[in-house]
């Protein structure tokens, strides 16, 4: 299904208005390309059911399953989009060397610029998610999209900084203003979604474990003063989690196991690992 963001037609009259109506062509071209090979590549891993939706900055391609990937197999997927656009840029070139024209040197361009731009470490583009896979190959899924978050907001208020003080000095690079606040909002927008994400991957666990026979567990040791917020954090989302709760002196209090930790948090809210055991006593 293709969907087009709100933001979307106003921002291309907008660009038509001030000049950009021959550059468009390309851009749409280009971002195409770059999105179907995103494509290619999540079908080469199995994974069916997509949507393209037509953002300010571009376009995003979104597989429903997407969040199922393994941190490699999103790395492969994200990568391939920029590497596309570089590769090609790197072929127009030579093309414009050998046959000097003006759709060369522009395809040339515009996958360069394509390319390097989504390598830029920021939601919601892919330089964003790849970031986040490099950093969950050693960290939580949901800490690695904690960095990645800060880095977009950072990165976000740069450019609009950017765009004003670029204002100010007589040029109106509007496309830098509309970017920087674009990656802010999809910034919090990602930190909202991440909870969703942890608490749907139990349940898609449960029909992968069914549908394979077994899954790869994860065992993690956590002290017992800390919440359940905070061990919820820890969760892999493609392995099946196994908590040990250690004391002050990293002896042995009790074994925790996730749907534990997510029934305990709709029943009790946020309550210490310590206060869930003493309630879990009572009831023995």
């Amino acid at each position: 299904m293709i969907k087009v963001s709100k933001y979307f037609i106003p921002y291309v009259i907008f660009l038509i208005i001030i000049g950009y109506k021959g550059q468009l062509v390309y851009a749409f071209f280009i971002v195409f390309v770059h999105e179907m090979v995103h494509y290619i590549t999540a079908r080469h891993f199995g994974f069916l059911g997509f949507d393209i939706e037509f953002i300010a900055v571009g376009a995003v391609l979104k597989f429903r399953d997407l969040d199922d990937a393994t941190p490699k197999e999103d790395l492969f997927i994200s990568v391939s989009g920029p590497m596309s656009n570089i590769a090609l840029a790197v072929i127009f070139y030579f093309l414009y060397k050998i046959f000097p024209s003006n759709n060369f040197y522009m395809l040339f361009a515009g996958n360069l610029s394509i390319g390097l731009f989504n390598l830029i470490p920021a939601f919601p583009l892919d330089g964003g998610r790849i970031l986040r896979d490099l950093l969950n190959l050693r960290l939580t899924y949901k800490r690695s999209n904690k960095i990645v978050m800060i880095s977009s907001i950072i990165i976000g208020i740069l450019l609009m900084f950017l765009y004003i003080f670029m204002f100010l000095k007589g040029s109106t690079n509007f496309n830098l203003g509309i970017i920087g606040l674009f990656i802010i909002i999809s910034a919090l927008k990602e930190n909202e979604r991440v909870s969703y994400i942890i608490m749907g991957d139990i349940i898609k666990k449960k029909y992968k474990f069914t549908q394979k026979g077994y899954i790869e567990n994860k065992n993690t040791s956590v002290y017992y003063k800390k919440d359940l917020l905070c061990v919820m954090g820890l969760f892999d989302k493609n392995k099946y989690n196994i908590f040990t709760v250690l004391d002050e002196e990293m002896k042995v209090m009790d074994i925790l196991y996730e749907e534990e930790i997510i029934s305990a948090l709709k029943l009790y809210g946020n309550i210490t690992i310590e206060e869930f055991m003493k309630i879990e006593d009572e009831y023995k």
